[in-house]
């Protein structure tokens, strides 16, 4: 395969595959892409070849779906009837529980008769969601949004969606065997080693494969775009960012040269530098709070999430922003750098904390992150 430099990263110099077609990027690892009904426009998914441990025929392991659409599950079909006929499938793994990832899991297990596999923690928050009410979902996220002071327009465009994990997700399966941090999956002959990373989400599986220095990244490591890394209705009291840092920072002990397979965007190596890039932007988003504290001596969500986000403005969007704002916020609250404390009218205000100790990226980053 030969690559292309780009933006100081070095690309595979391969175009996508079409949808319902398949490429080689690595021995026994084929992309696939799958269209998505938003500005992110495609998810990549992966077939490892692999064989029947029992009497050897070939067969596929499948990582991640897709959203639940009659169109994916069309495209599913038509690989599986055409270019990837000659193996059967036969597992899926899924990374984590976001409907573009895990939408269709239930609809492949069932259709195909497959072993599906993924983090406990994930499936745990896959089925907890899917579960939910619209009118539960609804009203919990409205509470949410409204401690955060943002706009009764966006508000009640969400109110109105219900369950929006479920536009995305069918039902899930029945039955998964979990996998965890350093389990070892034998897959087509090959070792694959599960990392779990979070912040992105509470336990996103990754997998390394040694023989072949392919890391297949999930969204934890996505090139020319950042990972989401937010504060969600349904996990409101936790603090995804020293998460996310800390398991970034743990794929550097993975080789710099590594193929890495993102779920969005162009496959590439690089890895060290843009795990640096990663740190570099999270460095900046907190600096960037920390300044606009310092202007204003206290800071709404609102009005942080304009200092990160000015031009979100769409409300499908608008709560990503607010989510993201929401862990940035948080963690300066929780490293001593801010105060937060609830107003009269139930929303929250961030405050400058005196003789406050700034907490770098590195401290995050390389002592395991204590917080």
């Amino acid at each position: 395969m030969t690559h292309m430099r780009q933006d100081g990263m070095d690309y595979l110099d391969i175009p996508p595959p079409e949808h319902g077609e398949i490429v080689e990027v690595a021995p026994g690892v084929h992309w696939i892409r799958m269209p998505l009904p938003m500005a992110l426009d495609h998810i990549n998914l992966w077939l490892l070849e692999d064989f029947d441990p029992e009497d050897g025929t070939p067969t596929w392991t499948i990582i991640d779906t897709g959203m639940a659409s009659n169109l994916t599950k069309d495209l599913w079909n038509k690989i599986f009837e055409g270019p990837a006929a000659g193996r059967r499938p036969a597992q899926l793994i899924c990374t984590h529980y976001h409907p573009d990832h895990f939408g269709l899991a239930g609809w492949l297990v069932d259709t195909f008769g497959l072993t599906f596999r993924m983090t406990d923690r994930e499936w745990t928050t896959a089925t907890l969601l899917w579960r939910v009410t619209g009118e539960e979902f609804a009203t919990s996220q409205d509470r949410f949004l409204a401690r955060h002071s943002v706009p009764r327009e966006i508000r009640d465009f969400h109110l109105k969606r219900g369950n929006a994990y479920n536009m995305g997700v069918g039902r899930p399966p029945e039955m998964f065997l979990p996998i965890d941090d350093g389990d070892i999956l034998p897959i087509g002959g090959r070792d694959w080693r599960v990392i779990t990373v979070g912040g992105h989400t509470p336990a996103q599986a990754i997998l390394y494969c040694a023989q072949t220095n392919v890391l297949i990244s999930g969204d934890q490591i996505l090139p020319q775009i950042s990972p989401i890394v937010s504060v969600w209705w349904y996990r409101s009291g936790v603090s995804p960012l020293p998460d996310f840092l800390a398991s970034i920072s743990k794929c550097r002990s993975l080789p710099a040269d590594a193929l890495v397979l993102p779920s969005h965007r162009q496959p590439f190596r690089s890895l060290h530098r843009r795990i640096d890039e990663l740190l570099d932007h999270h460095r900046d988003r907190l600096q960037e709070l920390r300044d606009g504290l310092r202007e204003t001596g206290a800071l709404t969500t609102l009005q942080a999430k304009k200092i990160l986000f000015p031009r979100i403005e769409e409300a499908g969007n608008f709560v990503f922003a607010i989510g993201e704002t929401v862990a940035h916020l948080e963690h300066l609250v929780r490293s001593g750098e801010m105060t937060i404390e609830t107003q009269s009218d139930g929303t929250v205000l961030y405050g400058q904390k005196r003789h406050a100790r700034t907490i770098g990226i590195e401290d995050e980053a390389v002592q395991e992150l204590h917080f």
